[in-house]
């Protein structure tokens, strides 16, 4: 083999000889006859059919589709778009890595591997750029919020959409004008990412910026279904401002309590404005059982009477029960036992008409015990037996095992007073059924008693315990009753003197 010669000069090829072409394969030196000639002929125009081939065309075939993508950004000049992408497939590798092998995050697939994504992002990041050279921001914003809109659907791809919101809210600000449709939308998106993030606080500053934006402009900013930004953003506030007090409410401490009311004041504020009645009627709802929870039952009862009536004008019967419930136990709270089992008993028709079980359940064993502490046996064990049973058939436990021992309490306190009465009678056949309650605890003390005794027909009732002000009551009555026998006494001897006489 003859070696290459020294200081040979490198002929410079130029682009149509750096192509290609086909080899085309050599003809046999003898033919041996024409069917070696007709393959030879159909072999040179095969190969003369296929496509020339340059060196990119192969390394298309070479690389992956990312490479390739990245390339044609970088070769057409796109370069802050080449930066965008390779960024985020970067932070979501290192997602991916920081979660470890046993997350969730390793069973998605990756953005560098989804062709339809890499296409969607080429497109309208590039577009969003050509916008910014030419300084047009209303169509760099449209280009990115299209991009965001396209990633909502799937919970996924939630952290794109989440990217390219912020950087629409980057665009809108670059706006000369303070006050901006565009702002305004993109506070609006940017509020609703960080929400669904639970960063609550962050999100309510956001909505506070839109709500102020779309003050000025409520009849002309309006969204795609007509409702208009300041409705979207009182609604929203409303929202936001509810969660955060219902989180502070959760404490023991006194001053996120106190937080926690003003946060839901400011809710039913937003909700007023909204002028959406439902939302009224829960923001009052929500406040009414924060102010419970601080022992402002006056307030609490006001604000949950709102809602009462917001629900009963809607006809929303759930709703109504919730507020029959929530009423009642304030009125309990407040020693109103009346009011409490009338609101309960309320609860109790809703819940069965509208076949509520679980919220009927709850109301049977709220009025069982309403009744219980007042000393209506009869009606306690009747609640707290209907408890009992469809507790059984949701197949609740817990529920299950609360409901059979109030139950046994109830049926132990109705039949007190008989057995109390037997006690007390103590004739043979009282002191019969005693026994053979004692020994098998099976209860004849419905049954009725032969009048042998005078005290047979007594229903002895041992009555409920005395509160302060009963107290209080029974020995006022004591010393009128003492003042009364001393006069009496008086009239007595008057009269017996002058029968003497």
């Amino acid at each position: 083999m003859a070696l290459p010669t020294i200081n040979k000069r490198k002929v410079s090829l130029t682009q149509s000889q750096r192509q290609m072409r086909p080899v085309i394969p050599l003809e046999p030196e003898n033919p041996k006859g024409l069917r070696e000639k007709l393959m030879y002929r159909k072999s040179v125009d095969i190969m003369n059919k296929l496509p020339i081939l340059r060196k990119l065309d192969i390394d298309k075939f070479r690389n992956s589709y990312k490479h390739n993508l990245c390339l044609d950004m970088l070769t057409t000049g796109f370069h802050m778009s080449f930066c965008e992408l390779v960024t985020l497939i970067r932070q979501q590798m290192e997602r991916r890595e920081a979660a470890g092998p046993e997350s969730f995050l390793w069973t998605k697939p990756l953005l560098q591997d989804q062709r339809p994504k890499l296409d969607l992002l080429k497109y309208y990041t590039t577009k969003a750029e050509s916008a910014n050279r030419e300084d047009n921001i209303e169509e760099e914003y449209t280009a990115r919020y299209e991009l965001a809109q396209s990633y909502t659907h799937d919970p996924d791809d939630q952290w794109l959409a989440d990217h390219f919101f912020s950087t629409c809210l980057e665009v809108a600000r670059r706006q000369d004008t303070a006050e901006s449709r565009m702002l305004a939308e993109g506070l609006c998106n940017v509020g609703v990412c960080l929400q669904k993030n639970h960063h609550y606080r962050e999100a309510a500053k956001h909505f506070e910026s839109y709500h102020k934006l779309s003050l000025n402009h409520e009849d002309d900013w309006k969204l795609q279904n007509g409702v208009s930004f300041y409705t979207d953003s009182c609604v929203k506030l409303f929202a936001i401002y509810t969660i955060i007090g219902l989180e502070l409410g959760r404490s023991v401490d006194d001053n996120d309590n106190e937080a926690s009311l003003q946060m839901l004041i400011q809710a039913l504020e937003m909700s007023k404005k909204s002028q959406d009645k439902k939302l009224e009627g829960e923001a009052s709802y929500n406040l009414g059982l924060a102010y419970q929870k601080v022992n402002e039952l006056d307030n609490a009862l006001t604000h949950l009477y709102t809602f009462y009536k917001a629900c009963q004008g809607d006809s929303d019967n759930e709703g109504t029960g919730q507020a029959c419930d929530a009423i009642a136990k304030i009125y309990a709270r407040q020693g109103n036992k009346e009011m409490s089992v009338e609101f309960l008993k309320r609860f109790v028709e809703l819940t069965e008409k509208t076949g509520l079980e679980r919220e009927y359940c709850l109301a049977c064993y709220n009025l069982g015990n309403v009744c219980n502490s007042v000393g209506n046996y009869d009606e306690a064990t009747e609640y707290f037996s209907k408890a009992y049973n469809i507790s059984r058939v949701l197949e609740d436990p817990l529920s299950t095992n609360i409901n059979r021992v109030q139950y046994g309490i109830a049926v132990a306190h109705r039949m007190m007073g008989k057995f109390a009465n037997h006690v007390l009678i103590g004739d043979r056949l009282c002191v019969t059924r005693l026994l053979h309650w004692k020994s098998c605890k099976r209860a004849e003390f419905d049954q009725l008693i032969p009048d042998t005794d005078p005290r047979a027909a007594l229903n002895i009732l041992l009555p409920p315990l005395l509160t302060e002000k009963d107290k209080e009551t029974d020995e006022r009555k004591e010393e009128r009753a003492e003042g009364d026998e001393s006069a009496s006494d008086d009239e007595q001897h008057h009269a017996s003197a002058h029968f003497v006489t």
